[in-house]
């Protein structure tokens, strides 16, 4: 990583992430209390269209781009002139068809105006990616945080001012174009002194393109397989579902993303090298996330109704069956985000993008069944299921593909101190959430710290990157 430490910088992104989190949280909140359950319903509908169509733009341009860099900084100055053009061109083609195919669907829940809308904010955003993927393949993703962090605080400071002048959706989607274009800006300047520098060799879009379509391909079936849930249920359930659903499903993002914080950084680092095995950073990356995210989930599910009460108001808190169900599976995406990196960056793309269309397979089924029975519900337990069915697929495709097998005793130390949390957040249930959960968590850990599976020097470490990113943001 020339130099760089992989682990300070992934701190810092950590830190920066942590900051953006709260922003988008504190944004979520202003839109449930500023238009109620029936208009966020609205709202989220017309960000979730335009969001299935995030398939469109993001063709794997971003990932060729960092994957070339990392490889080679100085060989990518001919790749990311490519991605611009092609980047731009794509955003046009978002502008037209987004609003084009809301149209033509069979319920019209919302005005297409709103799903225009929302399809400019995506369309403006994603002319920042090639620069972002400048600074991954370089490995700073201390300035990815400051870009993100950057666009956040404009998001943010966007949406409170159309909440102070008692604005609708429509105010709060020209909100987030607003935000999506000064994120454009910063994260041109932040990538200016990483730009590649060697010679340039031509690079047509159509060579691009073929480049980058195992990586688009899987990231138009992730594009699908994480929103078609908010589509199903747009058309098969009410608003007032859909609000639910969405209030529930933010805080259980934000924490997918926080996994992804963490997987995101493997990719550049298992690029680099194609020895057999697998790194002492991803192995210690992967023991981490495989311990954290029950203690998450366990988090969520003891404290889902307050939490909801707290952020929302008072009718949102019905949604906490809602988010226990996307927390376990936001933790099961903790476990194969980064086996879905590794795959990627070792070659075996074309493998976990069918493991991700098995998924959206299952995921579209369970959908299709589970909402007219159960509602928003169902379409939780539908993403479970596809969710867990991911984590099987990509330690099978780990092992057989990469030679990388998961260690069998942390495995079951983990299925055990999971079961003994859960058990006792459900035995403890009528003494208090908050006790409850608490209590969970040390048996949990307990179980783990008994078993060595998290130990002092997996502390020292993070203690030691801490401290490494504590003084400042790092200089190019």
């Amino acid at each position: 990583m020339s130099g760089i430490s992989l682990g300070r910088v992934t701190t810092l992104l950590l830190i920066g992430r942590a900051a953006g989190y709260v922003l988008a949280l504190a944004n979520s909140v202003i839109l449930a209390r500023v238009l109620g359950v029936e208009r966020l319903g609205a709202y989220a509908y017309a960000m979730g269209v335009a969001a299935i169509f995030g398939l469109l733009p993001n063709l794997g341009i971003s990932t060729v781009v960092t994957r070339t860099i990392a490889q080679g900084p100085d060989a990518g100055a001919g790749v990311l002139r490519a991605a611009v053009r092609a980047q731009a061109l794509l955003a046009g083609g978002v502008l037209i068809a987004i609003p084009a195919f809301a149209a033509i669907l069979p319920g019209q829940p919302v005005p297409v105006g709103y799903v225009a809308l929302a399809a400019a904010q995506l369309a403006v955003g994603t002319l920042s990616w090639p620069y972002l993927a400048v600074l991954s393949g370089r490995a700073r993703y201390d300035w990815v945080a400051v870009v993100e962090l950057a666009a956040g605080v404009a998001g943010t400071s966007s949406l409170l001012a159309a909440g102070a002048l008692h604005g609708g959706v429509a105010a709060f989607l020209w909100a987030h174009v607003l935000a999506a274009g000064v994120a454009v800006v910063v994260a041109r300047r932040a990538a200016i002194p990483f730009l590649p520098t060697g010679a340039a060799q031509h690079l047509g879009i159509r060579a691009l393109l073929r480049q980058a379509a195992p990586f688009g391909a899987t990231a138009a079936v992730q594009s699908l397989y994480t929103r078609l849930d908010f589509l199903l249920l747009g058309q098969m359930a009410s608003t007032a579902a859909l609000g639910l659903y969405s209030a529930a499903y933010k805080p259980a993002n934000l924490a997918v993303y926080l996994g992804g914080t963490v997987a995101g950084p493997l990719f550049p680092l298992m690029a680099q090298g194609r020895d057999p095995g697998a790194p002492v950073t991803f192995r210690r990356a992967m023991r981490g996330l495989g311990a954290a995210a029950p203690a998450m989930a366990l988090t969520f599910s003891g404290l889902a109704g307050p939490l909801l009460r707290v952020l929302y108001g008072a009718e949102f808190a019905v949604a906490a069956p809602i988010l226990v169900l996307l927390a376990w599976s936001a933790a099961a995406n903790w476990l194969y985000a980064p086996l879905g990196a590794a795959l990627q960056a070792r070659g075996q793309e074309l493998w976990w993008l069918a493991s991700l269309g098995g998924g959206l397979a299952l995921n579209a089924a369970g959908n299709l069944w589970a909402i007219p029975l159960w509602g928003a519900v169902g379409a939780a337990a539908a993403t479970l299921a596809s969710e867990a069915a991911l984590v099987g697929l990509g330690a099978f495709l780990m092992s057989r593909k990469l030679g990388i097998l998961p260690p069998v005793r942390p495995v079951l130390v983990g299925l055990g101190a999971t079961a003994a949390g859960g058990a006792v957040l459900w035995m403890l249930g009528d003494v208090g959430s908050v006790p409850a959960t608490l209590v969970a968590l040390l048996v949990y850990g307990g179980f783990l710290i008994l078993f060595r599976i998290i130990t002092v020097e997996d502390a020292a470490i993070v203690v030691r990157w801490v401290r490494q990113a504590a003084p400042g943001w790092s200089r190019g």
